[in-house]
């Protein structure tokens, strides 16, 4: 980053700052000292009137008892012993057998450069999507030849 690239950036950064300080003091309003109530004598006997008033009526519905709860019905015991399962109807099919998918076997043909007949393979291998087919020659179609060809 060239020196012209960061002297921005920390102007930038160095400006976000500042407002953000600047919102803060504005906000909070720091150092100045918080303006006297003004409540007149009047309202204030008016207000702790009300408060009396309200604390007398709290505390003499405190003093009322709730009314008593009803009695509990009382019901036979539950039996301890789980109720037998009822046997299935009759007039349910059974259940299918799952169906199983058979793939057919894969057929290979090859045909080699030397050779003008076709042969014909059959083999029945599954691919996991894996691309390793286990023969450790690192994939490709190269007959087993590892030297790179001739």
């Amino acid at each position: 980053m060239s020196r012209i690239h960061s002297t921005f950036i920390a102007l930038v950064i160095c400006a976000a700052a500042t407002a953000g300080l600047y919102a803060a003091v504005q906000t909070v309003r720091l150092g100045q000292k918080a303006p006297a109530p003004s409540v007149s004598p009047r309202a204030l006997a008016s207000r702790q009137a009300k408060l009396v008033a309200w604390s007398r009526s709290l505390h003499a519905t405190l003093a009322k008892r709730p009314p008593a709860l009803p009695k509990l019905p009382h019901f036979a015991p539950v039996p301890t012993q789980p109720a037998p399962a009822p046997s299935p109807a009759p007039s349910v099919a059974p259940t299918p057998a799952p169906v199983t998918y058979v793939q057919a076997p894969t057929v290979v043909k090859y045909k080699h450069a030397t050779s003008a007949t076709t042969t014909t393979t059959t083999s029945s291998w599954s691919d996991d999507g894996s691309g390793d087919d286990g023969s450790g020659d690192g994939g490709g179609d190269d007959g087993g030849d590892s030297g790179g060809g001739d």
